[in-house]
């Protein structure tokens, strides 16, 4: 997993102290985990590296006014619900010794064969919940869907290994490939005119 380093401010909290952070144009956050609760507020713009992504990132916080930077990940944000703008960001510390969950993205890679013969490629999911620890997390998961035919499909079972947990049902669908109804429309009409044949030669 790959980290990226975010320098913080440390804050009040109250909601006048909310308030006064958000009209500077800085975001209120919360960093929590075993033994921590540190208030501080982040710039837009630290956030949007870690925000406006399909990517996954551990972030390396240095707060003010301590010494260590901490390593975290982001567990939560609250946008407004009229602008869509960051109202607020809880961060997680990661404990090396235990496992962590992430949403991670489903990137896929190649052309399905059944495609090429007409048939229609479908994908259900874009990200699956994975469970790690954090040397083991995959910044993504990878889904070689070359060797798809017109009727096979890709499970959360075909994608069992060693290294992480998926916390998803093992028959949880995540691609197929379908027949078009070009297809289908071409077969019944081939099916037909040889039916036609047939009585013809009766």
């Amino acid at each position: 997993m790959k980290y990226v380093n975010i320098y913080g401010n440390k804050r009040n909290i109250g909601k006048k102290a909310v308030r006064f952070i958000r009209n500077s144009g800085k975001i209120p956050c919360i960093l929590y985990g075993k033994n921590i609760n540190i208030p501080f507020s982040l710039s837009l713009e630290s956030l949007k590296k870690i925000v406006y992504t399909t990517e996954i990132y551990g972030i390396t916080l240095k707060i003010e006014g301590y010494d260590q930077s901490i390593n975290a990940i982001r567990k939560e944000i609250q946008f407004d619900p009229v602008n869509n703008k960051i109202l607020h960001v809880d961060f997680y510390k990661i404990d090396q010794s235990k496992p962590i969950i992430l949403e991670i993205p489903v990137k896929t890679v190649g052309r399905p064969i059944g495609v090429e013969k007409g048939g229609e490629y479908y994908s259900f999911i874009r990200k699956l919940k994975v469970k790690a620890s954090t040397y083991n997390m995959p910044e993504s998961i990878e889904l070689n869907i070359n060797f798809l035919d017109i009727g096979d499909r890709i499970t959360v079972e075909d994608l069992y290994n060693d290294q992480y947990t998926i916390l998803h049902p093992s028959h949880t669908l995540i691609a197929r490939v379908k027949s078009s109804r070009t297809i289908i429309k071409s077969s019944q009409e081939e099916e037909n005119q040889e039916g036609k044949e047939k009585e013809n030669k009766k």
